[in-house]
């Protein structure tokens, strides 16, 4: 008997080198949390849920899903040799960089996550435990607790190069299926497969059991995303078989092969340094970025990524330096290595004006020993009777008698002015 792979018809939506093989999971300690990236990009992170009535088996689960990612990044390599799917990594005590899995003990009973409504039940309570609306993060999780109906293996949603997807792989759903194909199959769906326009699409004539399905191809058993599976194991699925209707073709609709949540493995990373002047963090759209201080991160080629600067409380942003400029968000695309820096400055800053000679210095607004640092401040040198404005010293320079200086840092300013003859 075959049993069913499907997929949800809507959802809210480490990379290992090729070839690599796990011997369990490298990492360490039992967390609710996403661990710090240790990768950049868009990027699939691991859970292993457990429903509340369920005994905790994190380990054992944790090793059979790093094995399983292990498995599924040498065989997506060895089908495609230019991409593996760009799983989430967290550095760890003595083990250096590792799959970050993560664990979540569920709100509900086992009861609850069954029937239709589980795949999104499950997506809800992930959410409620801080694994959701976290820019281009993709979930695979395995679930340890009775599957929602007879013979589903896994579900899995998500809109292609979308900010979030979910991938479930019911562990006890298909026991004579091996879990890293469920795993591959679900996490095309993560990724936005079937892409609307792919042509072998099931019908009610293709389809073993008569039904209409556009989430997936009925040109070929072998498939990946055939909706059914047999037991074979994943080294003998076919990552778009023909590659005519999901996964690198020539057609216009939109194809996996193109997906962010891939890692380029055909071309060397690019280099993006990031330095802050002044007191800040810089961040970035994707996840790679989160600097306190330098950094210096590895992106793939061609890679599009945002920096926003964050000020400190007591801090503003001033300007980019060096690959970015202005004042708003900088914009890269990493065609090749790239280095920005942050200027910060302080909220308000102190201003000291002197006058040389008789006269005096009007303030718009109003003179003060603080200011407020980026407003706009206007000097204008006022002469006494018998004297004339002759030049400024300090922020102003010239011999104009109004001046607007700059006001991103401590200032300075001085009107001289000489008798009239």
């Amino acid at each position: 008997m075959r049993k069913a792979l499907v997929v949800a018809a809507a959802a809210a939506a480490l990379w290992l080198a090729p070839g690599a093989l796990a011997s369990g999971w490298c990492g360490s300690g039992e967390t609710a949390t996403d661990r710090p990236d240790a990768v950049t990009g868009a990027q699939i992170h691991a859970v292993v849920a457990t429903p509340a009535d369920a005994p905790d088996q994190f380990a054992t689960v944790a090793n059979r899903l790093a094995d399983d990612v292990a498995s599924v990044s040498a065989w997506w390599t060895g089908q495609d040799p230019t991409r593996a799917p760009r799983y989430d990594q967290a550095a760890f005590p003595g083990a250096g960089t590792c799959l970050d899995i993560s664990f979540v003990r569920l709100p509900q009973p086992a009861s609850f996550y069954q029937g239709d409504s589980s795949f999104g039940a499950i997506g809800s309570a992930l959410s409620a435990s801080g694994f959701g609306g976290i820019v281009f993060k993709d979930y695979l999780v395995y679930y340890d607790g009775p599957a929602p109906s007879p013979d589903v293996c896994g579900t899995g949603a998500g809109g292609f190069n979308q900010r979030e997807g979910l991938a479930i792989v019911w562990l006890n759903g298909c026991p004579d299926v091996p879990s890293d194909g469920v795993q591959a199959h679900e996490l095309l769906h993560a990724f936005g497969a079937l892409p609307l326009g792919a042509p072998n699409v099931c019908t009610a004539a293709t389809d073993p059991a008569g039904v209409a399905d556009n989430a997936h191809p009925c040109d070929s058993q072998s498939d990946i995303l055939f909706p059914y599976a047999d037991g074979r194991p994943l080294q003998q699925e076919v990552l778009d078989v023909n590659r005519d209707d999901y996964y690198g073709h020539s057609g216009t609709w939109d194809d996996i092969q193109d997906s962010v949540f891939l890692h380029h493995v055909d071309t060397p990373q690019v280099a993006l340094g990031v330095t802050l002047s002044g007191h800040g963090q810089v961040t970035s759209d994707l996840p790679g970025v989160a600097c306190a201080g330098p950094c210096t991160t590895q992106w793939d080629q061609g890679t599009k990524v945002t920096l926003s600067p964050i000020p400190a409380a007591t801090s503003r942003f001033i300007h980019w330096t060096g690959g970015c400029a202005g004042k708003a968000d900088c914009g890269l695309d990493l065609t090749q290595a790239a280095s920005v820096t942050a200027v910060f400055g302080p909220l308000t800053i102190p201003v000291k004006i002197s006058t040389g000679g008789k006269g005096t210095v009007k303030c718009t607004p109003a003179c003060s020993k603080r200011f407020a640092a980026g407003d706009r401040l206007t000097l204008r040198a006022v002469p006494a009777k018998g004297w004339r404005f002759a030049r400024w010293g300090g922020a102003c320079s010239g011999t104009r008698i109004t001046c607007a200086p700059k006001t991103d840092y401590a200032l300075t300013a001085r009107a001289n002015f000489t008798k009239k003859r």
